[in-house]
C-alpha cells in the first residue's frame, strides 16, 4: 500500500512520522513523506520517500518570529503565523494534489495539513488523521491549545474548547482548504463552522500519537478517536554519538539538559547566561542544545557545560540527570519516556498544558513560563527535580512502563483495519447503487 504522509512544522512535528514511516515499511508498505524541504536528508537517513512540499521552513525563521513566540500571546502567533502561511498555501494547494497521484491511502499531521483531507477524497481514498495533542473537545480536562492546564469551570472550559476549534479551522484551514477545492479540484466548499461532525459520520480515524499513561482517553470522545502512545525511533543505524560528547558523560555525574527545541529567542545571549546561571546556582553540569534558537552556538562555555547540535533524544535522555525544554510534544515524550524528571518553560500553545500535565502526575516540578523565567527560579526547579527522591521514582516508573507502548504499531493496526473497512463500505454502496 501506498500511504502518502502530509505534514508541515518543525523537526519534533516530523520525527514521529519518520518513526511511523519506518514501521509502515516494516510492514510491507511503501510510506511517502510529504514536507518542507528542510528534512529531505532526515528522511534519506531512515530510507524513507520524501517529497517536498513548500517553501523551506528555514524561511520563515526571522526576528519578528522570536518576538512574537517569546511573548508567549497566542493569538499574535496565530496572526504571524497567517501572514508567513500566504506564502506557502499557493504551492500547497497545487502540489499535495500532484504529490498524491498514486497513493493508496493519505495520512494527514496537524492543522495545515487539511490538503491531505480534501485530496484523498477527490481520489476515493482512505485517510486519517494525526495530532501530538489532544483538539478534541472534552469534559474531561481542560482546553489544551488556549489552555493553562487549570481547570476553569464548565463555561469557561467550553468556551475556551470552541474558541480553539475555531481557530484552528477559521485561521489555519478553512481558506487554504476552500481554494484548493475550488481552484483544484473541484469539490463544494467545507462546512463554515468545520468538519468534525462530517468527519464522525465517515468515521475518520483521528489518531492522538501521545501516551495514555499520561493523559488517558476521554469517554466522551467518538470511537473514531484513538490515543495510541508516541511515535518513536531509534537512531539511525549507522549514528554514533560524539566522542566528546561520551567523554563529557563519563568524567562526571550526569548532566542536566537543557533545550528549546525548535522555538527561537529573540535574545540568546542573554538566555544562555540565564541557563548557565542557573547551571552554576544548582551545582549542576549541563548539556545545551543550541537548536534554532541559536543559544551557545558562538559563545565559550565553561568546561562543565557541553554543547550539542543534533542528538537523537532516545539515546540522550535517559543519560541525563533531568530535563529542560520547551513542553513541545516530541520532546515532552521523549523526556517522560527516558525516565528522568522533566522541567518545562512553555511559551505559547500546548506547551503550557504539558507542562501542567507532567506537574500534576508528579514527574516534574511546576512549569515556569518561559517569560517569567530567572536563573534563581530555574535552580530551585533544577535542585527539586534531581533531588526528589519521590519525583525521581515515579519518573522513573512512568519511563518503564511507556517503554512497553509502540504508538507506531497500534497506528498501523488500526489504519490497516480502517482502509479494509473503507473499501468493504465502498464495494457495498457500489452494489447497492447497481
Amino acid at each position: 500500500m501506498r500511504i502518502t504522509m502530509f505534514s508541515f512544522g518543525s523537526r519534533g512535528d516530523i520525527q514521529p512520522l519518520i518513526a511511523l514511516g519506518c514501521q509502515f515499511k516494516q510492514a510491507g508498505h511503501a510510506p511517502l513523506l510529504a514536507t518542507s524541504p528542510d528534512y529531505a536528508s532526515l528522511a534519506a537517513e531512515y530510507g524513507i520517500d520524501f517529497a517536498p512540499l513548500g517553501p523551506p521552513l528555514s524561511s520563515f525563521m526571522n526576528e519578528k518570529l522570536n518576538e512574537v513566540v517569546e511573548s508567549g500571546n497566542l493569538f499574535k502567533l496565530i496572526r504571524y503565523s497567517q501572514e508567513q502561511r500566504k506564502k506557502a498555501i499557493d504551492a500547497a494547494v497545487v502540489e499535495t494534489w500532484r504529490i498524491a497521484q498514486g497513493s493508496d491511502a493519505i495520512l494527514f499531521k496537524g492543522p495545515t495539513a487539511i490538503y491531505g483531507y480534501n485530496v484523498a477524497e477527490k481520489l476515493g481514498i482512505p485517510c486519517a488523521e494525526i495530532h501530538f495533542f489532544p483538539v478534541t473537545r472534552t469534559r474531561e480536562f481542560p482546553c489544551f491549545l488556549l489552555g493553562d492546564g487549570k481547570d476553569h469551570g464548565p463555561l469557561i472550559d467550553g468556551a475556551l474548547w470552541w474558541l480553539s476549534e475555531q481557530f484552528i479551522w477559521q485561521l489555519m484551514q478553512r481558506s487554504g482548504a476552500n481554494k484548493q477545492r475550488s481552484e483544484v479540484l473541484n469539490l463544494p466548499p467545507l462546512p463554515f463552522w468545520g468538519i468534525e461532525k462530517r468527519q464522525n459520520r465517515e468515521g475518520m480515524p483521528l489518531f492522538y500519537a501521545y501516551s495514555p499513561l499520561v493523559l488517558p482517553r476521554p469517554a466522551d470522545w467518538p470511537e473514531r478517536i484513538h490515543v495510541t502512545g508516541y511515535y518513536f525511533s531509534d537512531p539511525p543505524s549507522d549514528w554514533q554519538p560524539p566522542a566528546e560528547l561520551l567523554d563529557f558523560l563519563s568524567s562526571g555525574s550526569p548532566p542536566v539538559y537543557i533545550g528549546l527545541g525548535s522555538v527561537p529567542v529573540r535574545n540568546p545571549a542573554e538566555t544562555l547566561q540565564l541557563f548557565l546561571r542557573a547551571l552554576e546556582l544548582s551545582g549542576q553540569r549541563g548539556v545545551l542544545a543550541s537548536g534554532w534558537s541559536g543559544i551557545g552556538k558562538e559563545q565559550q562555555l565553561p568546561e562543565q557545560v557541553f554543547k550539542v547540535e543534533s542528538v537523537p533524544h532516545s539515546w540522550l535522555f535517559p543519560r541525563m540527570a533531568a530535563i529542560v525544554h520547551h513542553g513541545g510534544a516530541g520532546t515532552t515524550g521523549a523526556s517522560l519516556r527516558s525516565g528522568v524528571p522533566t522541567i518545562v518553560t512553555p511559551m505559547a500553545a500546548d506547551q503550557p498544558s504539558w507542562g501542567a500535565r507532567i506537574h500534576a502526575i508528579g514527574v516534574g516540578p511546576a512549569p515556569i513560563p518561559f517569560k517569567k523565567l530567572t536563573a534563581e527560579g530555574l535552580a530551585q526547579a533544577i535542585r527539586e527535580a534531581v533531588t526528589n527522591e519521590a519525583m525521581c521514582k515515579r519518573a522513573a516508573e512512568l519511563g518503564q512502563r511507556m517503554q512497553t507502548e509502540d504508538g507506531t504499531e497500534r497506528t498501523l493496526e488500526l489504519f490497516c483495519q480502517y482502509v479494509e473497512r473503507f473499501h468493504e463500505n465502498r464495494k457495498s454502496t457500489r452494489i447497492v447503487q447497481a
